[in-house]
């Protein structure tokens, strides 16, 4: 584990999805998803005498990058199954996702193969509905606080499944109707009563300076230009330690790490009553690489080839974290159930320092900021002009 000033690392996993014909099947989370695709292209592949496959873009809500994120896994996962991803391939598989909130909420995920003409091929198509919490949020870059509702539940003795049932109410209002407080004029909550904020600061010279935060269709946006550099403050004013997964443009802060351990980790530790600031993308324990906003070609997206046409969001998601068997009780009840891209700037120093903790799997909080500005949510009604 890294400790950072304030923080360390945390355990962190990136899930996946997984899709069957007709009709739509469940994934416990992305990585399910993802096997369940490779091994249909696999058959599909197999069926049809073909040995290669592009992969095309998974399009989804205008606030969310995700497709970034399914898109690198899939191509991950097919190149290690020894099929062949060339983008001179006959065959590509493409989807979209979108998100469902009844009964529970859900992301959608549809994949289908197209061949060289840009026909749909109909004996492939694939629909599963991806079930983690933490997945649900992070696809969508929902801003949204489950810790409160588990607490509240837990204080009026609801059931476990109650209190779920809660939890799922609550995410379905904050993907439904997005919003976020702010605290002063850069810190950003999913509510006022959140202890779980993140904030963007200017690097100039040495000093930090906080971003203004602005409300655009209920996503919180900060101005960044070219060139400016930035770091980000992760906010803990909550009674327990927590992990925190911070990723940008659907790239981990860990990804360029020189220990392996860290880069399969994937998460910083904030302890209780605390603030951490990251300074850039880890390199070591001593080492950073800053956050420098730059154009799309020389964002960490693009130098890792994935997709770039979704970039612009920073995303922080809390989970709880302690020592020796002290488990915090939100983590028994949650175990049921553009234009411009960050870049790695200039080599800075860091002072992080290792410790020990146990990391839990259960979405406290997640805080999104977008400093690309998204296209306005498309079921919002739009205005009209009266008739004459």
């Amino acid at each position: 584990m890294i400790r950072m000033r304030t923080f360390c690392l945390a355990a962190a996993w990136l899930l996946l999805t997984h899709l069957t014909v007709p009709q739509t099947a469940s994934a416990r989370d992305l990585n399910d998803a993802i096997d369940g695709i490779v091994d249909r292209v696999q058959k599909y592949l197999s069926d049809h005498g073909d040995s290669s496959v592009t992969v095309g873009n998974f399009a989804g809500p205008p606030s969310s990058s995700a497709g970034i994120r399914i898109k690198a896994a899939l191509t991950e996962r097919l190149t290690e199954a020894d099929i062949k991803v060339s983008k001179l391939a006959r065959l590509e598989i493409r989807g979209t996702f979108a998100s469902e909130t009844e009964p529970n909420p859900i992301v959608l995920i549809q994949a289908e193969m197209i061949d060289q003409t840009g026909a749909t091929l109909g004996d492939f198509r694939e629909r599963i509905s991806v079930e983690s919490v933490e997945d649900v949020v992070n696809l969508l870059g929902a801003t949204t606080d489950l810790a409160t509702t588990t607490v509240e539940s837990t204080a009026v003795d609801a059931t476990q499944r109650e209190t779920l049932e809660q939890r799922d109410d609550q995410l379905a209002e904050d993907i439904t109707t997005p919003s976020f407080s702010i605290t002063g004029t850069a810190a950003v909550s999913a509510t006022a009563s959140s202890p779980f904020r993140i904030e963007i600061f200017l690097r100039d010279a040495g000093s930090l300076t906080p971003v203004p935060v602005q409300d655009f269709s209920g996503f919180a946006l900060v101005n960044l230009n070219k060139g400016q550099e930035y770091v980000v403050k992760l906010h803990n004013a909550s009674k327990i330690d927590v992990g925190v997964k911070l990723t940008i443009d659907g790239v981990n802060t860990f990804e360029f790490s020189e220990n392996a351990g860290f880069r399969d980790l994937g998460m910083w530790m904030v302890p209780a009553g605390q603030v951490g600031t990251v300074d850039g993308w880890h390199i070591n324990n001593n080492e950073s690489l800053s956050f420098l906003v730059t154009d799309v070609p020389d964002s960490a997206t693009a130098k890792l080839q994935r997709e770039t046409t979704a970039i612009g969001t920073i995303t922080a998601s809390f989970f709880p974290a302690w020592t020796g068997d002290d488990i915090p009780e939100e983590e028994i009840i949650g175990k049921a159930r553009g234009d411009i891209g960050t870049g790695l700037g200039t080599k800075i120093g860091s002072a992080y320092e290792t410790v020990q903790r146990h990391f839990g799997a259960t979405l406290l909080a997640a805080v999104s900021v977008r400093y690309e500005k998204p296209d306005p949510p498309v079921d919002l009604p739009t205005e009209t002009t009266p008739s004459e």
